[in-house]
């Protein structure tokens, strides 16, 4: 299956109860013949006997180092607070982490448990489970927040030297691990913290149900709402195929919406099929002028600029950046449009200005917008 359908697919309808037993039966396969065979008992043996550490601290620190880490560079390049996003993200990105780490390392553990396998003497397939693992959790964030993926795994990255780091301290407290197995501590702590475990995974769930509903609205022949919401869930994930299946549909039962017009244009700009972007997006900024709030307008341009159509491109980022003056995106590309026709200065001016809109934005807003800063001043270097 395709891994990044089957992370919507995880995300979607996912339950983190079941994430938890196939990461712990994983890694109870994996270390459990650490201890070898002796007569008929053995395999009970072994289940009584070997570390609870061996097979507890990959776990533990994906669950409190690696996840809380993506989360933390995450919050640290300004998308908003840790407390928040460990509110509505945690759950989900632990969900996918351990089912990531089940997959990657489920043949490992059978092997060892069937032959006589021996990592060590093997470092290269060793190393190759823990990049699938880590593959797999970038792809995991790059669903959860819709970013690219050289952003999602350059945290994935960060957060896993974070990781490893903690792997040490895990190591030193290896001994008392054999507390955490106590039924006293177990509900001791299930006492002081199951409240707030919980709530980590409400947001996910209201998501998960809020989804469901959408499901079962698009039952009704008339509700193009509900396919637009479920195409925008998709889009968010860069779903695409998905996405532009549910916003077609979405046209089908109403040819006037133009929201899912829009959108249609916007997925066809990204994918270089610029007479389709400018079909679908003219087609929206015709039903309603001011589309989300004239964003329309710069997308229109967008599209017109990437089929080499600059007059046109001149005329809607024109009008975008006349109705909204400081939106770096907006004062990048009409910058383009001005360089191509040949109006340098003027083009010079434009970058200048989407540079200055991004320094003097809100944190949390820049973070979202940096890229039109850096690829202003890339442009202005080519002047």
């Amino acid at each position: 299956m395709n891994p990044i359908a089957a992370i919507g697919q995880i995300l979607d309808r996912g339950r983190l109860w079941f994430a938890i037993v196939a990461a712990l039966a994983v890694s109870v396969t994996l270390h459990i013949s650490d201890v070898p065979l002796r007569g008929a008992g053995s395999l009970l043996l072994r289940f009584i006997s070997f570390t609870p550490g061996a097979y507890l601290a990959p776990l533990l620190m994906t669950a409190v180092a690696f996840v809380p880490a993506i989360i933390a560079c995450r919050a640290m390049f300004g998308h908003g607070s840790f407390s928040i996003l460990m509110s509505s993200d945690y759950a989900p990105l632990l969900m996918c982490a351990f089912t990531s780490w089940a997959a990657a390392y489920l043949p490992l553990a059978l092997l060892r448990a069937f032959s006589d396998f021996d990592w060590a003497q093997t470092p290269a397939i060793y190393l190759a489970a823990n990049l699938y693992f880590a593959s797999l959790t970038a792809l995991s964030a790059r669903s959860v927040y819709g970013s690219g993926f050289g952003a999602a795994a350059g945290i994935t990255a960060l957060a896993w030297i974070v990781a490893v780091l903690s792997t040490g301290l895990i190591g030193i407290l290896g001994s008392a691990l054999y507390l955490l197995m106590s039924p006293f501590a177990l509900y001791y702590l299930y006492a002081m913290f199951g409240s707030n475990v919980r709530s980590l995974g409400e947001g996910m769930r209201s998501r998960q149900h809020f989804q469901e509903q959408l499901q079962i609205a698009t039952n009704n022949p008339h509700d193009a709402d509900a396919h637009y919401q479920l195409g925008l869930i998709h889009q968010k994930r860069r779903q695409y195929s998905e996405a532009l299946a549910r916003f077609e549909r979405a046209v089908q039962i109403d040819p006037d919406f133009a929201d899912a017009h829009m959108q249609l244009g916007v997925i066809a700009r990204e994918q270089k099929r610029f007479d389709d972007a400018i079909r679908h997006l003219a087609k929206a900024a015709t039903l309603d002028d001011k589309l989300g709030q004239s964003d329309v307008w710069r997308e229109v341009g967008a599209a017109y600029l990437g089929a080499s159509q600059t007059s046109e491109a001149l005329a809607a980022l024109a009008k975008y950046t006349e109705r909204r003056p400081y939106d770096p995106e907006g004062l990048f590309w009409y910058g383009k449009a001005l360089a191509q026709a040949g109006r340098t200065a003027e083009a010079r001016g434009m970058f200048e200005r989407a540079i200055e809109a991004v320094d003097t934005m809100p944190s949390r807003r820049r973070a979202q917008v940096r890229q039109w800063r850096g690829q202003a001043q890339t442009e202005i270097r080519k002047i």
